[in-house]
């Protein structure tokens, strides 16, 4: 999605969000996550309730999560006991959030969604409808936190929240890492980007056929997305059998490359992660890893099945999912690179044809 962004090296500024205003919890709830909860208040009380017993406060969204996790949760997220839910409660349909109830009811009608779901699930995800983000939606794989829009209607939550849901697996494995050269960062995020695009394609798809038509609708008129959507529909139409779905995601995820403008999006992320890391303790380094096909393959992995490993098709490093970094990009990684004393190993503007993983010294 053009705003939805998994956390590590995203770089997409998220805005300004004010604290939450949350009540304080009751004597019986734990004394830890009661004084963060205190210091969380900034303002008037928010209209939220306090759990009134033991039995109440379990199910609370925040059941079992560590004290320092809650304060950032609190931190980030406005009204978050109101607002989020761990996707284990909504799993169960047990969550105290109606409408995220109702989404993710929606989303269990696609088999695909449901084993995101249950891998969202094991690693204790908490998903949130965010009240104060500019973002269309947004996963922080640090906090394994997925936001997305209250402003948005009923089939877009659907789709961005599979889109976001894909991405959870995907972490930290996939994630940004400072170690890899720049061309291969910018590789990285592209392919996280378009799997994830594809997956969340591919549910749309199965919704639709269980007779949800919503989400499918939205992204087929997506004026950024609804290419990926189309060429997704004619891979089906032409697929081999039980093989279509497969076939069908390998379709889209290519179609996500050949739109300059996300390319160029998606670039500007990875150069301005590499800005915000080049001032940490640590800065930028020499690179010791780059990526492999083998490695990137890994990623197309779902319900046991990767769809990305077509034998005929191109190889995840070749120029076409590689190459074609803008020159307005390539000069500004360049320039980040000079004046930090980095190292730009092989990056290439569009109108150069080699590819951006050349061998590193």
């Amino acid at each position: 999605m053009i705003e939805s962004k998994s956390e590590a090296g995203s770089g997409h500024p998220r805005g300004v969000r004010r604290r939450g205003t949350l009540p304080l919890l009751s004597i019986v709830a734990s004394l830890v996550i009661g004084f963060l909860y205190g210091l969380s208040i900034l303002g008037p009380t928010s209209a939220s309730v306090a759990p009134a017993d033991h039995a109440q406060a379990a199910a609370s969204p925040f059941a079992g999560l560590g004290p320092g996790r809650i304060e950032r949760l609190v931190s980030l997220v406005d009204k978050a006991q109101d607002t989020c839910d761990q996707v284990g409660l909504l799993r169960r349909g047990a969550g105290q959030n109606a409408e995220l109830v109702r989404l993710f009811r929606t989303l269990s009608h696609s088999d695909l969604a449901k084993a995101l779901i249950e891998r969202a699930a094991e690693r204790r995800a908490i998903v949130c409808i965010d009240g104060q983000t500019t973002l269309l939606g947004y996963y922080r794989s640090g906090m394994r936190l997925i936001g997305i829009r209250a402003s948005l209607n009923e089939g877009e939550k659907i789709a961005f929240l599979a889109h976001e849901l894909s991405h959870v697996p995907q972490h930290h494995t996939f994630s940004d890492n400072r170690y890899y050269p720049p061309a291969d960062l910018i590789l990285l995020r592209r392919v996280r980007e378009a799997t994830a695009e594809a997956v969340s394609t591919w549910i749309a798809w199965e919704l639709r056929q269980a007779g949800f038509e919503e989400p499918w609708r939205e992204k087929h008129g997506d004026h950024f997305y609804g290419d990926i959507a189309r060429a997704f529909e004619a891979a089906w139409s032409r697929g081999p059998g039980t093989e279509r779905a497969v076939f069908a995601a390998r379709a889209a995820f290519d179609q996500w490359f050949e739109e300059p403008a996300r390319l160029n999006l998606y670039d500007r992320m990875t150069i301005d992660h590499l800005e915000r890391i080049s001032g940490d303790s640590m800065g930028l380094v020499p690179p010791r890893k780059s990526l492999t096909h083998r490695f990137l393959l890994d990623i197309g992995f779902v319900e046991e099945r990767n769809f990305l490993a077509g034998a005929a098709d191109r190889r995840l490093t070749d120029p076409y999912y590689a190459a074609r970094i803008s020159e307005r990009n390539e000069a500004d990684l360049r320039r980040l690179l000079e004046r930090t004393g980095g190292q730009a190993g092989s990056a290439r503007p569009a109108h150069e044809p080699a590819s951006l993983l050349q061998p590193r010294s």
